[in-house]
């Protein structure tokens, strides 16, 4: 699989594309939320600022969508140079609290990090913003922009 960095250049072209992040993270507890014409439409935020609700792995698993699965186990598979089956393609967020989580987000160092300090994104850290999540913000920065605003909502 590619580096993180590439990764993360990845997810940042397919977003600017239209597409959705290829791999995004979840909700706990921190939702933020967006008016839809037929109501409130809940956005989930991972603990590094990306929303998962626009990741394709997070669509297919919550709509049991097998052709989605399919279509983006193979985009991932020859953007990651990776074999990803469509067996793979099944993550409920990964602060979701499911065990359900896309392979890379089960193993996520600022995930893990997050958990580890019990806050539900880094934006509630102490030690925000460190050096791990300012490396990967740099390549994702509508997650900085995420964080910011939920780091402000807090506030008051």
């Amino acid at each position: 699989m590619s580096t993180r960095k590439e990764f993360c250049q990845s997810c940042l072209a397919m977003v600017l594309a239209g597409m959705g992040a290829p791999l995004l993270s979840g909700r706990r507890g921190d939702e933020a939320k967006k008016e839809g014409e037929g109501g409130k439409e809940k956005k989930m935020i991972a603990a590094c600022g990306i929303t998962c609700s626009a990741c394709p792995a997070t669509i297919a698993t919550q709509k049991n969508d097998d052709a989605l699965r399919a279509e983006t186990a193979g985009k991932w598979s020859e953007m990651f140079k990776a074999d990803i089956k469509a067996a793979d393609i099944n993550c409920d967020g990964c602060s979701s609290g499911s065990p359900r989580l896309f392979n890379y987000c089960s193993v996520c160092e600022i995930r893990t990090c997050a958990a580890e300090k019990r806050v539900a994104h880094c934006g509630q850290c102490p030690e925000y913003s460190c050096k791990k999540l300012d490396e990967f913000l740099a390549q994702v920065p509508e997650a900085r922009q995420a964080l910011e605003e939920l780091r402000k909502k807090a506030k008051g």
